[in-house]
């Protein structure tokens, strides 16, 4: 920056703003962004409205985010209607890249077929990589979440019961449907010119896709590392008839260093270097763990809205297997290799997957923790701004945070209804009842959670009661219908 001065800095100024970004200096980077400088190319305005959209998702201005990566991608479209085009246009076109970031930005503002057109803009370029087809299928996964796909066994949160009202007088008769998702696509699909890219099946093929390059990566990993001990080992059965020479020759050779340290200064570095390959070879090992959980997490739920219980009993077995798996995906892992089980009719197993969580004493223990789902902790600098965690570990946890909502409690819930609909339907009504009863009162606001409680109502012959739950619940809906009650 000193060198810089009196003539135009835009270079070095991009360079500051990007280090400050890395070390999460996210106000003082923007700051250096907005530092007037030359931006009158499309280079410059395409890096700087990019980098200004990467600091701005890291503070959780996604909207904001949205229209900077826009004009990013307008400015970087523009060096290809150049004429007639340059060659280092090319190598200068950052689209796929910025098409990336503008979908993530919509999937996190809750628009799932803006963000899989813009993934399809930038598959290209990142079709190698496991991240991206994970986050292709959350695209169909948050439609379906939102109540825009349906599909039998999954839950978006506009779910509606909806009761006919059958009959007249003594005969005056109540139906339940399943529950309804107000949707305006088809099942397993939707329609319109971008149909292919929103649908169940699609999500399924965009996790397989994935889950074959994460394989394919660690088989890499595996053979370089098995070659890496060969040569090795190699290189000591090569030089063990000199093993006592060199011994011999160390300590006979005094100090090893000179009288300015060069030696000594060589060999910190080098320890240094060691020190950050291995902190950063942790922190993508970390990463690729974070990207199988939620692979395998998201294709078992996939092939159980599918109606693929045998499919989906694998990929949750998988998922319990998975080295320091984390205890929401071994929650996710448990349930749904539960809910595949009860679709084969194998309830004494399904009841052994949910009852890990069950104490002694019959109550169940929270699956996981708050901890598990905060941010973490945010420190200070040295010049007083917010400083965080590197950006690519947070920004997995910001990204994902569609795929796990439920809190402890909700997931304890959710195992309540889950054992007492087993105990439903083997007969044990009484045990149906108390269980069933705790997990409706810890979601109360849930759709199903109310049937379950409905349904175990009907079975003791408790209609009244199950009536008066369905008028104190909001997501119900009455309608008349024209079909006359058999008498």
């Amino acid at each position: 920056m000193n060198m810089a001065r009196g003539r135009d800095s835009s270079t070095e100024l991009l360079l500051k703003s990007q280090l400050e970004y890395a070390r999460g200096n996210y106000r003082k980077a923007v700051k250096l962004l907005s530092t007037p400088n030359n931006r009158t190319e499309p280079v410059m305005l395409t890096m700087f409205y990019n980098n200004l959209g990467c600091i701005l998702h890291q503070q959780r201005s996604n909207h904001t985010s949205v229209l900077c990566f826009s004009k990013a991608l307008k400015y970087s479209l523009s060096l290809r209607s150049e004429k007639p085009l340059k060659l280092s246009a090319l190598s200068q076109d950052k689209s796929c890249l910025i098409s990336y970031n503008c979908g993530i930005q919509h999937l996190m503002c809750g628009k799932p077929l803006l963000a899989a057109r813009c993934f399809r803009e930038a598959m290209p370029l990142l079709y190698h990589r496991p991240l991206f087809w994970l986050r292709f299928a959350e695209c169909s996964l948050l439609a379906l979440e939102m109540g825009f796909l349906t599909a039998s066994g999954a839950t978006s949160c506009k779910d509606e019961i909806e009761i006919y009202v059958v009959g007249s007088g003594k005969w005056r008769h109540l139906v339940i449907s399943p529950v309804n998702s107000g949707s305006h696509l088809s099942d397993f699909g939707s329609s319109g010119e971008h149909g292919n890219l929103i649908s169940l099946r699609f999500a399924r093929q965009c996790l397989l896709n994935a889950q074959l390059l994460m394989d394919a990566s660690e088989q890499k990993k595996m053979a370089i590392s098995d070659t890496e001990e060969c040569n090795q080992g190699s290189q000591c059965q090569k030089s063990s008839g000199q093993s006592t020479m060199s011994v011999e020759s160390k300590v006979h050779s005094g100090p090893t260093t000179n009288a300015n340290g060069e030696q000594k200064g060589a060999a910190s570095l080098n320890a240094t270097l060691q020190s950050s390959l291995a902190m950063y070879d942790d922190i993508i090992r970390k990463e690729n763990l974070k990207i199988r959980q939620a692979i395998l997490g998201d294709l078992a739920f996939v092939e159980l809205c599918l109606e693929n219980p045998l499919k989906a009993l694998s990929i949750a077995n998988s998922l319990l297997q998975v080295p320091d798996c984390s205890r929401m995906y071994l929650f996710l892992g448990h349930v749904y290799a539960a809910e595949a089980l009860c679709l084969l009719n194998r309830l004494k197993e399904a009841v052994d997957q949910l009852t890990v969580y069950l104490r002694d004493d019959n109550a169940i223990e929270l699956p996981y923790s708050v901890e598990n789902r905060e941010k973490a902790p945010v420190e200070k600098d040295s010049d007083g701004e917010d400083s965080v965690t590197p950006a690519m570990t947070k920004l997995t946890s910001e990204e994902s945070q569609h795929s796990m909502s439920l809190k402890p409690e909700e997931a304890c819930g959710v195992l309540y209804v889950d054992l007492g609909m087993t105990a439903a339907v083997q007969g044990e009504l009484e045990q149906a009842n108390y269980l069933v009863s705790r997990g409706f009162a810890m979601l109360p606001n849930s759709p199903r959670a109310l049937l379950a409680s409905i349904y175990v109502d009907l079975l003791q012959g408790k209609a009244q009661e199950a009536i008066g739950k369905l008028r104190r619940c909001r997501n119900v809906r009455f309608k008349t219908s024209s079909v006359a009650a058999s008498r």
